[in-house]
């Protein structure tokens, strides 16, 4: 307060001198611009001076307040409107999941000027107008994506291949994965895209170098590329035995160089050993099926023991009855050691094998091979009875139906 007091009392005592000075001595200004004189006191000149000075400082001060005004309403606006389009492209994306496509596409598409991230608009717009049938719509949302975005060109020729590939069009899916194959690195979905183009392609040996990237990346564990690497492996084994100048020296170095955990898959042993029997190995299917069976029994390879003849029938035989001392149970094993016993030419153990392979449990293989050995034996009755018997499994059961009956004569 006393402050203010001391002020006040200066103020009074300046404006006091301020006006004494103006009485003894206003001095004189003169300006001439043009015909246009003007002619003033200097004191009056200065507060001429001052007030417009103050003018121009009002007038700037609002100036800049309205204009600040006007940014900050824009600013508002549009985060109103980014806000509203961020609000959209969530709806259409629920859209898209829910599988209206239609909806999905308008809704992506309204909301793409102002979304913060327009990519993703236009690309799940692409995939719904794929949906709709729309090629067309696809194709140029796919360029809208490439455009709003420089570093966008992955992604693109990533969905523009899933696309594709759904549409079955593998060959130009391949062309565009080919294109994207450079940043693999980076992107490695790109190989589990490439790798199901080779598949349906049946392009194994291309896809063979893939294996160990598909591996580094974990894309194997992809519901979509689950099995991959066994159907490659089953496909380039057959591949080699239906070559007309395969050669089981070719088969086997392939073979060492398939992973130990895919060897130890039943279907890809069945498919070696073979592929062994068709370039006429049975000496090396022999001894890698025993090698097998003595390590692990599996009734499916065991099968295959008695397709082909054995290198050393007698031998073979041996290490079969000692099998059967195991507790097996099995009428794979004793169907098996009847046929390796026919080609020892032991007519008697072969005979027995196959009766208690028959009473264990008919199957149509037991039968006929049983029935063969019979009429062999010169016992056409019983051959004909087992032969009937194969047939009856072999066929499906026939349904109750009304039959005419025998006419009275």
């Amino acid at each position: 307060m006393r402050g203010f007091l001391v002020l006040m009392v200066l103020g009074l005592v300046l404006g006091a001198a301020l006006v004494n000075q103006v009485d003894q001595d206003g001095g004189y200004v003169y300006a001439s611009l043009g015909d246009v004189v003007v002619e003033t006191s200097v004191w009056f000149a200065l507060l001429l001076w001052l007030v417009s000075w103050g003018l121009l400082a009002l007038t700037l001060n609002t100036v800049r307040r309205v204009w600040g005004t006007q940014r900050l309403f824009s600013g508002w606006l549009g985060l109103r409107k980014s806000r509203n389009a961020t609000a959209l492209t969530n709806r259409g994306l629920i859209s898209f999941i829910e599988g209206n496509w239609e909806r999905a596409r308008k809704q992506l598409l309204r909301s793409a000027r102002y979304s913060e991230a327009p990519l993703v608009n236009h690309l799940i717009a692409a995939r719904a107008s794929f949906r709709l049938g729309d090629i067309e719509d696809a194709k140029e949302q796919l360029g809208k994506a490439e455009g709003v975005e420089a570093d966008a060109g992955v992604a693109v020729e990533l969905t523009q291949a899933e696309l594709q590939l759904s549409a079955g069009n593998y060959e130009q899916a391949l062309a565009t994965l080919v294109r994207a194959r450079a940043n693999a690195a980076k992107h490695p979905y790109v190989l589990a895209l490439l790798a199901r183009a080779h598949r349906h392609l049946g392009e194994w040996e291309a896809l063979r170098p893939l294996l160990p990237e598909l591996h580094k990346y974990g894309l194997l564990e992809d519901v979509a590329l689950r099995g991959l690497e066994g159907e490659l492996w089953d496909a380039l084994i057959r591949a080699i035995a239906d070559q007309p100048d395969g050669s089981i020296n070719a088969l086997e170095a392939l073979w060492r160089g398939i992973s130990k955990a895919q060897r130890e898959q039943l279907q890809l042993k069945v498919c070696y050993v073979n592929a062994l029997i068709k370039l006429g190995g049975f000496r090396e299917a022999e001894k890698q099926l025993v090698a097998w069976l003595a390590k692990d029994w599996q009734g499916e390879l065991a099968v295959i023991l008695g397709h082909f003849p054995p290198d050393n029938p007698r031998k073979l035989l041996k290490i079969i009855q000692k099998w059967m001392e195991a507790p097996t149970g099995d009428g794979i094993l004793l169907l098996t050691g009847a046929r390796v016993a026919l080609h020892a030419q032991e007519w008697d153990m072969a005979g027995t094998w196959l009766e208690e392979a028959h009473q264990r449990g008919a199957t149509a293989e037991n039968c006929g091979e049983l029935a063969r050995f019979c009429t062999a034996m010169g016992d056409h009755e019983r051959a004909r009875s087992l032969s009937l018997e194969a047939a009856a499994l072999i066929m499906t059961p026939l349904p109750d139906v009304p039959l005419p009956e025998k006419q009275k004569a």
